[in-house]
C-alpha cells in the first residue's frame, strides 16, 4: 500500500475520529433546568464502561436551544485512548429518542485525540483539530461499545462503529494535524486543511474534499555499498550520503473521494480477527479518488511529484488485514535489509498475502517527475488497471523523458506490460537461491506480455557515445493454458538502430566500408501449436538489417503431444516422437550484395561486372558437382546462380520424405543425412 494512499486513508480516520466524539457527546437531554444533571448522568454512562469521564461546565441558552459543555476529557478503560475538547456547542436539537438524539448543528474547539499501546502499533498517534462544525448531527448519546477485546484495532473499531451509527448532512473541519509515532521509529506529521465530508450516513459518506495535506517523515537509511558511499566533494555537485536517515516533506492538493464505506475497515477489526464470506470477499471502501498536484522533497536532494491522481474502485479483503499479519509485516520492513532467508521468505509471503487482499479497477498519475542530484525523469502518464487477487490486468507509462548528470538524454513512447502476477513474482522472489533453470519458468506466470515503443537511450560508449540507440518497436507475449511452457509465444523487435563501427563484424563492416555509420536492425519470431493437428508450427522467423538483407524463415513441429507443454519433464518426454515438418528459407537482398561486389572488386583491382561474373561461375561449378550428390541440386543451384547474377530473392525449401525424428536429425553432424532425409526446392526472383 503506497504512503499517499496511507495518508488518505489517515484522512480518513481522522474524519472518523471527530465524528466518534461528536457521538460520544451527542447527549442532548436537555432541559432549562437540569441540563447539569443530565449531562452529569451522560458522563456517568459512560464511566460505567470502565471508563475516565469528566467535564468543566455546562450550561443552556434559551433563544437558541443549544448546549454548551466546556472541559471535556474522556480516557479510555485500558488508557490507550483519550479525547479533549474545549468547548461542545449543540443548537436546535430534539429530546432524544432510543437513547439517540438530532441536532441542527454541533460545534466542538480545540479537540485532542491520543491513542497509545497496541492502539497505535506500540507507538503514539495524536490528532489536534481546533475546530469542528458538523451539521444536522443524528447519533447515541453515548460511546457505542466495542466489543469484546482491545489489541491494536481497538481505538478504531469504536469510532467505525460510533460512524456506523452516525448520520449528518455535513461535517467541516477547517485544520487538523496528525502525529503518527510508531515503536522504535521516527514520527510522521500530518496536516490537513479544509476537510469537507457531506451525506454521512451509517458508516458511508457519499463525499468527502480536503483542500490540501501535508505530511513529513523520516525515511530509513538504505545499505552502505561501495556505490552508496558518499562523496568526499564538495558542492552542489556531491553525491547525497544515501546510508543517513533522510527526512522527507510532501503535500498533496485538491483531494475529492466519494463513495466512501468503511463497513470492509470495521469487519477488518473485529475481535479475533476477521471471520465468515463476508471478510473474505472484496468489500469496496471508496468509490473515486481525484487528487490535484503531489510533491515530495528529501533534503539528500531527492524529489519527485505528480500532476494528478486518480483511484476507482479501491476495495480490501479483511481477511487479508489481520493485526497479526501487519504486524508481522511491519516488524519484518523494519529489519530490512537485513533479513536472513526466512525472514525473506517470510516477508514475501506476507507481502503476497496484502497484496492479494487489495482490488481496483484504475490507479492512474499524470506529469510524474522526479530528481536526484542533476538527474531528471518525468513520466506524462502512468496507469494500472484491473487488480485483484493478486494480479494486475495491465500497467502501462506513457511519454517517459530522462535527463543525466553528464547531459545524457533518454526517453521512450510508451511502455506497457499485460497480466503481472504478484503471486508468481513473490514465489520466485522467496526462493533462497538463485533461481534455477526449473523455476525460472515461472516468469511464464509473472505475466503475459510486454510492449515498448520508440526507447531511446544514449550509446553511451567511445566517440560515439552521445549517439542514440533507438528501439521503435519491442514487443513479447505469450500464452496457453495447456501446463507451464507456453503453447504460443511472439516476439517482435523492429527498427533498432544505433552507431556501427568495422570492429563489429560483418555485415555491418561492408556497411560502414560504404560509409554508412548507423544501422537499423529488425527481428521477429512467432510460434503456435494446434492442440487438433499436433503441430507447433514456427513462421514466421525474421531478421532484417536495413539497406542490407532479410532472412524470413518458416518451420514445424510435426507429432508434438500437448504434454509437451505440461512442465520440463514432459517436454524432454515428448522429444523423441517429435519429427521435423517442411523448412522455408527466404533470403532477400536489400543493398548488401551490391556493397559486398563492389568492395571485392575494388580490393581485387577489376570492374563490379567482372567480379559478380567470377563469382557466378565458380557457383555454377559448385552446383555441376552438387548434381553427382542430390537430384534437387540441379534447381537449387540454378536458382542461387540467378540470385547472385541478379539480386533480388532466394526462397529454398526442404521438405521431408517420410517420418524425420528431431533427436536423430539434431544429433547427426553428417551433411548427408539432411539430403537424404529432404527433398530440396528453389526458386530465384529478380529484384
Amino acid at each position: 500500500m503506497s504512503r499517499k494512499f496511507g495518508l488518505r486513508i489517515a484522512g480518513a480516520v481522522g474524519l472518523v475520529a471527530v465524528l466518534c466524539v461528536a457521538g460520544w457527546y451527542g447527549f442532548l437531554a436537555w432541559s432549562r433546568t437540569k441540563v447539569r444533571t443530565e449531562v452529569d448522568a451522560v458522563f456517568a454512562g459512560i464511566r460505567e464502561t470502565g471508563a475516565k469521564a469528566s467535564f468543566a461546565e455546562a450550561s443552556f441558552d434559551p433563544r437558541e436551544m443549544g448546549v454548551t459543555v466546556t472541559g471535556i476529557s474522556i480516557l479510555s478503560p485500558d488508557g490507550s485512548a483519550q479525547v479533549k475538547v474545549g468547548r461542545l456547542s449543540a443548537r436546535g436539537g430534539e429530546r432524544p429518542t432510543d437513547r439517540r438524539v438530532a441536532v441542527d448543528a454541533l460545534d466542538l474547539d480545540d479537540v485532542e485525540i491520543a491513542l497509545t499501546g497496541e492502539a497505535a502499533a506500540g507507538g503514539t498517534i495524536t490528532y489536534s483539530l481546533p475546530q469542528v462544525m458538523i451539521d444536522r448531527y443524528n447519533g447515541p448519546m453515548t460511546l457505542v461499545a466495542a466489543g469484546e477485546g482491545n489489541g491494536p484495532f481497538g481505538a478504531l473499531r469504536v469510532a467505525l462503529r460510533q460512524l456506523a451509527a452516525t448520520t449528518a448532512a455535513k461535517v467541516t473541519i477547517p485544520e487538523a494535524r496528525g502525529r503518527i509515532t510508531p515503536a522504535g521509529a521516527a514520527p510522521t506529521e500530518i496536516a490537513y486543511r479544509n476537510l469537507a465530508a457531506e451525506g454521512v450516513n451509517a458508516g458511508a459518506i457519499r463525499s468527502m474534499v480536503v483542500d490540501s495535506i501535508t505530511f513529513a517523515f523520516t525515511l530509513p537509511p538504505l545499505p552502505a555499498t561501495g556505490g552508496d558511499a558518499k562523496s568526499t566533494q564538495p558542492g552542489p555537485g556531491a553525491a547525497a550520503d544515501k546510508t543517513a536517515p533522510s527526512r522527507a516533506t510532501g503535500q498533496i492538493d485538491g483531494t475529492v473521494a466519494a463513495q466512501i464505506d468503511t463497513a470492509p475497515l470495521l469487519l477488518m477489526t473485529q475481535p479475533g480477527g476477521p471471520a465468515g464470506k463476508a471478510a473474505e470477499t472484496y468489500g469496496r471502501i471508496v468509490g473515486k479518488v481525484v487528487t490535484g498536484p503531489y510533491k515530495l522533497t528529501q533534503d539528500n536532494g531527492l524529489s519527485q511529484g505528480a500532476q494528478s491522481i486518480l483511484m476507482e474502485n479501491v476495495a480490501i479483503k479483511p481477511v487479508a488485514f489481520s493485526a497479526e499479519r501487519i504486524a508481522t509485516f511491519n516488524a519484518l520492513a523494519r529489519k530490512a535489509p537485513d533479513l536472513s532467508r526466512e525472514d525473506g521468505r517470510r516477508f514475501m509471503e506476507v507481502f503476497r498475502d496484502l497484496i492479494g487482499g487489495i482490488a481496483f479497477t484504475t490507479y492512474a498519475a499524470t506529469n510524474v517527475t522526479s530528481a536526484e542530484q542533476g538527474a531528471t525523469g518525468k513520466v506524462a502518464a502512468m496507469r494500472l488497471e484491473g487488480l485483484t487477487n493478486g494480479v494486475l490486468d495491465g500497467a502501462t507509462v506513457e511519454g517517459v523523458e530522462g535527463v543525466t548528470p553528464g547531459g545524457g538524454a533518454a526517453k521512450m513512447a510508451r511502455l506497457a506490460v499485460r497480466q503481472l502476477d504478484f503471486n508468481q513474482l513473490t514465489k520466485l522472489a522467496a526462493e533462497t537461491d538463485a533461481p534455477s533453470p526449473l523455476s525460472a519458468l515461472v516468469l511464464f506466470k509473472v505475466f503475459s506480455g510486454m510492449e515498448m515503443k520508440d526507447l531511446e537511450v544514449p550509446y553511451g560508449e567511445g566517440p560515439q557515445s552521445n549517439e542514440p540507440v533507438k528501439i521503435g518497436t519491442f514487443a513479447l507475449s505469450w500464452g496457453g493454458s495447456l501446463g507451464a511452457l507456453p503453447s504460443y509465444f511472439d516476439f517482435t523487435l523492429a527498427d533498432v538502430s544505433g552507431p556501427i563501427n568495422a570492429d563489429d563484424g560483418e555485415p555491418f563492416t561492408y556497411l560502414v566500408q560504404a560509409g554508412i555509420s548507423r544501422a537499423t536492425i529488425s527481428m521477429g519470431l512467432k510460434a503456435a501449436y494446434d492442440i487438433n493437428d499436433r503441430t507447433l508450427t514456427i513462421a514466421p522467423v525474421t531478421t532484417e538489417v536495413k539497406d542490407a538483407f532479410r532472412v524470413n524463415l518458416e518451420s514445424a513441429l510435426v507429432d508434438v503431444p500437448d504434454a509437451a507443454f505440461t512442465d520440463p519433464a514432459g517436454f524432454l518426454a515428448a522429444l523423441p516422437v517429435v519429427t521435423a515438418g517442411p523448412v522455408k528459407v527466404t533470403l532477400t537482398d536489400l543493398g548488401l550484395a551490391k556493397l559486398m561486389f563492389a568492395q571485392f572488386a575494388a580490393a581485387a583491382g577489376v570492374s563490379e561486372e567482372e567480379y559478380r561474373n567470377e563469382v557466378v561461375a565458380l557457383a555454377e561449378g559448385f552446383a555441376d558437382e552438387l548434381k553427382a550428390v542430390s537430384p534437387d541440386a540441379a534447381s537449387v543451384g540454378a536458382a542461387v546462380v540467378a540470385f547472385l547474377r541478379k539480386p533480388g530473392t532466394l526462397t529454398v525449401t526442404a521438405t521431408p520424405k517420410g517420418r524425420v525424428p528431431l533427436l536423430a536429425l539434431a544429433g547427426s553432424d553428417d551433411p548427408s543425412v539432411v539430403l537424404e532425409a529432404f527433398s530440396f526446392s528453389a526458386t530465384a526472383t529478380a529484384p
